[in-house]
């Protein structure tokens, strides 16, 4: 029979685990909206560098880009827990540590570009503010754009890596339809290839979908380790 000590411990980490499980679904959230709040009603990657100037030079369009880059890092931050709970995951499902490894560390070089992406753009296209008399420097802020873009679908390989590491452990585990873990290796595959984009949507369904999962998962050894005491 489980100490009540020791079972309250048990409780207590699987309730983090259940609540770091929807760090995947916080970053999505936070990050399409951090994403519409900086660059809404920016000037085109086509716009005249008159127009470009005009835009970067007012401090409210800067802090609007300051703000939502905040509010992406708040999704980060819970991506980060995310990786960490589904890595544990990965491990109690394919017991050994391979797996698990390949989705901590592919999914942390996924959060790492991403975050060193987004924070590029956002410092390049508020420069003005520390720059002699605000000047803006177009060409700048289109190479930021660019730089952050592919930095950041850089990071695709690493969740990809992580997206084919989780289906491995579902299919040995067998916790899942087989068809499901299928589909996820497609997707990581898929996710290498996100300088095209179309992949981004791919890893925010599957973070999303996986967040669901690994919440319900968690909550149903939660609600067992009660009644077993």
């Amino acid at each position: 029979m489980v100490e009540p000590a020791a079972a309250e411990r048990v409780s207590g980490g699987r309730g983090v685990e259940r609540w770091a499980a929807l760090g995947g679904i916080l970053y999505v959230v936070l990050f399409i909206v951090g994403l519409i709040v900086a660059e809404s009603g920016e000037p085109g990657g086509d716009a005249s560098p008159a127009k470009v100037i005009a835009y970067y030079s007012k401090s409210s369009h800067r802090d609007k880009i300051g703000i939502g880059w905040l509010i992406s890092l708040i999704g980060f931050f819970g991506l980060v827990w995310f990786i960490a709970v589904l890595g544990h995951e990965v491990r109690r499902l394919s017991g050994e540590d391979l797996l698990a490894r390949v989705t901590v560390i592919g999914g942390t070089i996924y959060a790492a570009l991403g975050l060193v992406g987004s924070s590029l753009g956002m410092a390049i296209r508020t420069m003005s503010d520390d720059t002699y008399q605000h000047r803006v420097y177009p060409e700048l802020i289109h190479a930021a754009s660019d730089a952050g873009y592919v930095i950041h679908s850089g990071g695709g390989v690493g969740i990809g890596a992580a997206m084919i590491a989780v289906s491995i452990a579902v299919l040995r585990a067998r916790s899942l339809p087989a068809w499901v873990a299928w589909l996820g290796v497609v997707a990581g595959i898929a996710s290498i290839f996100s300088i095209f984009f179309f992949p981004w949507i791919v890893i925010a369904v599957w973070l999303v979908v996986a967040g669901v999962l690994l919440f319900v998962s968690t909550g149903r050894r939660a609600s067992a380790s009660v009644l077993s005491r």
